[in-house]
């Protein structure tokens, strides 16, 4: 790769134009494919074998539709994760690129990502796919309840968990978030890590969060990312005049970042709702292949 250059915002939004169309075309490919199922899954999937199952469930509680949900609340958050990369890639066609919106995008296409990876899971048990959706509906009750936005909220947290002792499980909050007999969100850090690498104990998830929240918190440590300091300059003290910009690798980096996380995603809800046929095939290799581009973009040069 050669040395990083400052150029003019009509270039640099010139040079991100493949990034664009690559991370639109993998969006709009995603969300076409679950419209043109109808968001319903193949006669021949886990999906619809679950659903065939629901009725040995819906006795046991007040939910009523407890795997339908479940899988709506996958399809909703893949979803959101395709919307969030796509809005990501149509920053970089603004007159004026973004310094840190589009950093804002990726920490949430990321944090979606996982929690739609995890929904979506093909190989897990009925039951254990019940208890994530039992979480999350728990989870947003009480998001509601501690907001005040309904009088009922209250009411309907204490009928959700009622719900999860009429499994036979009990739930509790550890950290502001549900646990459902021993269920509950995957850390957003330890997820992305396994949606990026097949290194489950790397710490790219960890330290890449972390990083995408510094900027969302607007701490100085974040705050920094848009700018170029002299190599061994000090970061908070005196005075100096440094170029403030996108950063053309820092890019590339976060585009790999959020394409390779939402295929991932994508395959899971795609595998679960039996939708793995020929044009997902042909739309998640242009994908890697397009990662295997910016991969390379993102390498330190020699």
């Amino acid at each position: 790769m050669t040395e990083s250059q400052t150029v003019e915002a009509d270039v640099f939004v010139e040079q991100m134009a493949p990034t664009v169309a690559a991370l639109q075309d993998f969006t709009t490919a995603v969300d076409d494919i679950a419209l043109r199922h109808a968001n319903v899954p193949a006669t021949d999937s886990q999906a619809m074998r679950e659903l065939a199952a629901e009725d040995d469930y819906r006795s046991q509680s007040s939910w009523q539709n407890p795997i339908t949900d479940t899988h709506m609340f996958g399809g909703a958050t893949l979803r959101a994760a395709s919307d969030y990369v796509r809005t990501f890639a149509t920053a970089f066609t603004a007159e004026r690129p973004p310094l840190y919106g589009h950093l804002t995008l990726a920490r949430s296409a990321l944090e979606s990502s996982v929690v739609s990876a995890w929904l979506n899971q093909p190989d897990i048990a009925y039951v254990e796919r019940i208890k994530r959706g039992l979480c999350e509906l728990i989870y947003s009750a009480n998001e509601v309840k501690n907001l005040e936005l309904s009088p009922d909220a209250a009411k309907e947290l204490t009928q959700l968990e009622a719900d999860a002792t009429s499994f036979g499980w009990k739930s509790h909050f550890n950290r502001g978030k549900p646990e459902v007999d021993g269920t509950k969100r995957p850390s957003v850090g330890n997820g992305i890590t396994r949606l990026l690498v097949e290194d489950s104990q790397a710490r790219i998830g960890r330290l890449l969060w972390s990083r995408l929240s510094a900027v969302t918190h607007v701490t100085w440590f974040g705050l920094q990312w848009a700018f170029t300091l002299p190599e061994g300059a000090p970061s908070g003290s005196g005075f100096t005049t440094v170029p403030v910009g996108a950063d053309s690798t820092k890019v590339a980096t976060q585009a790999w970042c959020v394409l390779r996380a939402l295929r991932a995603a994508a395959n899971r809800r795609f595998t679960l709702m039996g939708w793995d046929d020929q044009e997902w095939q042909d739309a998640a290799s242009r994908a890697e292949a397009f990662e295997y581009t910016l991969f390379q973009s993102a390498a330190p040069s020699s």
